[in-house]
């Protein structure tokens, strides 16, 4: 994997205790009243830990009981379109946007465990004291009817922050001084995982010294929407390389132009490489951006 100038300083601090004072739950008619009081636990939340007199890092916290596979304290994108990236644009700068992570891969961390600390930045008193200073933080945890989903923060604040800063509380409610917390669950919503990036970059090159440079974006964008969508099966991202490079051709020979036609296409592929029937749950939302990013390729070769 490509390694940049810029690396980013990984730091990690054990055993944080949440300190954040009494958050309370609901109005309470009288202070004599604190043993009735329900206290919130922040499920994750920021803290600062000073360097010196002007300067101090920022750690999110885990202050779950269970180890995060990761940390990715950027924004992760759910496909090519998202990213800013253009089909069949073979320039260097395009296929930095296609890789998704080009600026950021360095600083995703793996397996933070219970009541740990991972650095995400730094906030100066001096230098940023006027600056509008923001941070996207997405992390892997159960949603509030789900077992599985990806949280996104997005903690927008002038100045940085100081102390501690809850992200999410422990009944699953946003703090009041959050941006937004967002509870990723659905497969169109979901964005490529972070844990498969050094894979999907292997596959890009390989797909490039196959393919060219033009075609390998296209099969690679597919295979993004295979991923997501858990087209027929839920195999590690490299073992549907195959099926998403058949289904790229045919669109390219068929010519086709409406979604139930790329469902077919889809179905047909996957009917060959295994049993007929095997990719029952094709939905119609995946097959949709097959058919847009067929479109997108065809209107990007044709002359101006």
């Amino acid at each position: 994997m490509t390694r940049l100038t810029y690396q980013f300083e990984q730091k990690r601090l054990d055993n944080f205790q949440w300190a954040g004072g009494s958050k309370l739950s609901g109005i309470t008619a009288q202070a004599s009243d604190e043993q009735g009081r329900v206290r919130k636990q922040p499920l994750f939340y920021l803290e600062t830990v000073s360097i010196d007199s002007y300067e101090d890092d920022v750690y999110f916290v885990n202050n779950t009981d269970e180890t995060l596979r990761w940390v990715a304290p950027f924004k992760p994108y759910r496909s090519i379109e998202e990213a800013g990236a253009k089909l069949a644009d073979v320039s260097e700068e395009n296929l930095c946007k296609v890789k998704l992570y080009s600026n950021d891969i360095d600083s995703v961390y793996q397996d933070v465990l219970p009541k740990q600390g991972v650095r995400i930045g730094s906030t100066h008193i001096m230098y940023d004291s006027d600056a509008l200073m923001q941070w996207f933080i997405h992390v892997p945890y159960k949603g509030p009817d789900t077992h599985y989903a990806i949280w996104r923060f997005n903690i927008v604040e002038k100045g940085g922050i100081r102390g501690t800063y809850p992200l999410l509380w422990d009944d699953f409610s946003k703090p009041s001084h959050m941006v937004s917390c967002d509870c990723l669950f659905e497969q169109a919503d979901m964005p490529i995982e972070v844990s498969i990036y050094e894979e999907r970059c292997a596959m890009l090159e390989r797909l490039i010294g196959s393919f060219g440079v033009s075609n390998a974006i296209f099969i690679l964008a597919i295979n993004d929407v295979i991923y997501r969508y858990c087209v027929g099966w839920s195999a590690p991202y490299s073992e549907s390389d195959i099926q998403a490079q058949d289904i790229a051709m045919k669109l390219i020979e068929q010519k086709l132009e409406n979604v139930g036609a790329v469902k077919a296409v889809v179905q047909a592929v996957y009917d060959f490489w295994f049993n007929e029937g095997f990719a029952k749950n094709i939905l119609m939302q995946a097959c949709e951006e097959i058919l847009s990013l067929y479109q997108a390729q065809i209107a990007s070769q044709k002359p101006v």
